[in-house]
């Protein structure tokens, strides 16, 4: 289970419960998220993303763009790729 004070404790960036992606200027996603982490910087992420894996919390990595990354260029999950909305 995720521990949000481990989190809190591990980030200096910012996290927000429950937000919309556009409002983080998140292009090409119209979708709300359960929590938005914006790591200060890539030693951050790499604490945020061990601290996410080893509490099982599902999660993505995507730029502002709306590019999705994957770690070891593989996602451990469904991908549904649709034409349109």
């Amino acid at each position: 289970m995720l521990s949000f004070e481990a989190l809190q404790s591990a980030v200096n960036g910012e996290i927000f419960i429950h937000q919309n992606l556009s409002d983080h200027d998140v292009r090409k996603v119209d979708a709300v998220a359960d929590v938005v982490i914006k790591p200060s910087g890539k030693k951050e992420l790499k604490t945020v993303l061990r601290i996410l894996h080893q509490s099982h919390f599902p999660h993505i990595v995507i730029d502002r763009k709306g590019r999705v990354m994957f770690p070891d260029k593989r996602y451990h999950g469904a991908v549904i790729v649709v034409d349109q909305a």
